[in-house]
């Protein structure tokens, strides 16, 4: 489950934001790339390379990336969807497809052109969950430049695209009805045949495609709706709008809902929810003069800090494809023990350190912060508040959400 959001205004830069919500103990790590999808990229992908460095937020296991900026300003966030066509057992990702696009693309125009050539002439398919690997799902994206955004989803090969002017926001269903401005030649073919739509002038994409009961389960729409909620009426937006989208907590308590209903999202035992955590987030800034990047690194944004995050790879290094477990050196493990310490007491917890984060967060919004010392100062601020955290006696916890964390514990070797 994911939230993605674009503010496209009438003028000045356009601001590109995402929460990518996978598995709780799926690390995923916030990595500057150069160009090149050589080497470790799954076979079949169009082999391509370029100048621009990437910034790219992916989860450990996987070549392909959650969400990501490039150095000519391109950001490309991805979408689970659910849809009523099979997800085949082999086949790419668009988290696949977004890579590549991120690697090859100048402009947001030439990123739609990409996607879609990759998704008509390739396959979406194969396993896109870390330990629910039969986990499939279709995709749907957000892209944006300086200039320029549109929202892209898709159906298996088919797709319809539609150009951002002002806000859009995306979570995990499909949203673009008859309102396109480009569409798959056949789609409305498709649609008919499989009597999902009696006659063109009734062709809604989004109506004829989505899974129902999916989209539904998946809170997609109240989703939404929270996130469009923080970001209407906003005119000239700052880095702060976008947190305040990015740490929604519906209303709800972070521990309670049958469904992932809120942008910022914790997983729990509940089998709607078990996939449905915040593990990273990022907000730029997409001006003329080059991108402004800042990422959390983390899970849970609501209990971390977003840092000025430079296309500087010593700083934000490659780490290997690999199936990850516990690694107390990685600021990514660190900060999830703080986030499972602050949900058995989240308030009280999360209280003991506020006024410190908040201060570190005003920091790294300042002209000309210091991103790596931001970035070091991060790690260790994480031991100290989840030292004062833990001071904080811990209500009795449940015994199903307590049987749920010490698998996620177990799974990954991470001490309790």
């Amino acid at each position: 489950m994911c939230d993605s959001v674009v503010v496209v205004p009438e003028k000045g830069p356009v601001w590109f934001a995402k929460n990518s919500d996978r598995e709780p103990s799926e690390a995923q790590f916030f990595e500057c790339h150069d160009g090149s999808v050589a080497g470790v990229a799954p076979e079949g992908l169009p082999a391509a390379s370029s100048d621009a460095r990437l910034l790219l937020s992916r989860p450990a296991w996987m070549w392909g990336a959650e969400m990501g900026v490039n150095e000519y300003g391109v950001a490309i966030g991805n979408e689970a969807v659910f849809t009523r066509l099979p997800v085949p057992k082999s086949g790419y990702s668009g988290m696949d497809f977004q890579r590549v696009a991120l690697t090859t693309c100048r402009t947001a125009d030439d990123a739609l052109e990409q996607l879609i050539e990759l998704t008509e002439r390739l396959t979406q398919g194969g396993g896109m969950a870390h330990m629910h690997r039969s986990f499939r799902y279709h995709s749907s994206f957000l892209i944006a430049d300086a200039a320029t955004a549109w929202v892209f989803e898709t159906a298996g090969q088919y797709w319809a695209a539609k150009r951002v002017r002002g806000v859009a926001t995306i979570s995990n269903a499909l949203t673009i009805e008859d309102d396109f401005d480009r569409v798959h030649s056949d789609a409305y073919k498709l649609a008919r045949d499989r009597g999902w739509v009696k006659s063109k002038g009734d062709f809604r994409f989004a109506s004829a495609f989505s899974d129902p009961a999916m989209s539904l389960l998946a809170g997609a729409r109240i989703r939404r709706a929270c996130t469009g909620r923080s970001l209407s009426g906003v005119r000239e937006p700052q880095p702060r709008d976008f947190i305040l989208a990015l740490t929604d907590h519906g209303a709800r308590e972070p521990v309670t809902g049958l469904r992932s209903e809120s942008p910022c999202a914790h997983a729990s035992w509940l089998p709607t929810r078990t996939s449905a955590q915040t593990t990273s987030s990022i907000i730029a800034r997409l001006d003329a003069s080059g991108p402004t990047v800042w990422a959390t690194g983390t899970s849970s944004p609501c209990l971390s800090v977003f840092k000025p995050a430079p296309f500087d790879p010593e700083l934000l290094p490659a780490r290997p494809i690999a199936d990850a477990r516990f690694d107390a050196r990685e600021l990514w493990w660190a900060h999830e023990r703080l986030h499972r310490a602050c949900l058995a007491e989240y308030h009280a917890r999360r209280v003991t350190f506020a006024e410190d984060r908040e201060r570190f967060q005003d920091d790294c919004f300042q002209p000309g912060a210091d991103a790596k010392q931001a970035w070091r100062d991060h790690r260790v601020c994480v031991e100290d508040w989840l030292g004062r955290a833990v001071q904080v006696k811990a209500s009795h916890t449940p015994l199903l959400t307590r049987r749920f964390w010490a698998k996620q514990s177990r799974a990954t070797s991470m001490p309790a």
